[in-house]
């Protein structure tokens, strides 16, 4: 079997590899955790404390639960603006070798073996080349096949190293 589509990049894909890359992770839970507790301890100290110690504990929990997701929205727009490989359209060929890129007259070959893990979001599988990297394959983008993407990987890939529905 060999499926073959195109992805074009969006802010809208970006983000949200962004933040399911950066939130579920470690260090995003923690992030998450410190800035609940910030505002939790915020309603406790408020009245009881030095005003500024409860100003401090606002910011902190504005900072790990408002600011880092707008930052990066910010960063996936920026990103999509000022990466030329996401300014032509990626030609994806998914087959029992592997996974080919094809953009322009530069070419890519992954095999099944070097790939990482694969996580599903609610827009994209998550195909990881290394701990930080990965190809971003949009559902929309795959359309009806995604159903064959999902056979092969699952063909393909231990258990273990597959987060999908």
């Amino acid at each position: 079997m060999e499926v073959k589509f195109d992805v074009k990049m969006t802010q809208k894909i970006m983000y949200n590899f962004l933040m399911n890359h950066t939130y579920r992770s470690m260090t995003g839970v923690m992030g998450i955790l410190f800035g609940i507790a910030a505002f939790v301890i915020f309603g406790i100290t408020l009245g009881h404390a030095e005003t500024f110690m409860s100003v401090l504990y606002l910011l902190f929990g504005i900072w790990f639960l408002l600011y880092l997701p707008i930052n990066l929205y910010l960063r996936s727009a920026k990103q999509v603006k000022s990466n030329p490989v996401f300014q032509k359209p990626l030609h994806y060929t998914i087959n029992d070798e592997g996974i080919t890129t094809e953009q322009g007259d530069q070419q890519a070959q992954m095999k099944w073996e070097d790939l990482v893990k694969v996580t599903e979001t609610k827009m994209s599988l998550l195909i990881y080349t290394g701990k930080r990297y990965s190809f971003v394959l949009p559902k929309e983008a795959m359309g009806s096949r995604y159903k064959d993407v999902a056979a092969l990987i699952k063909k393909h890939m231990p258990d273990r190293k597959v987060k999908m529905k």
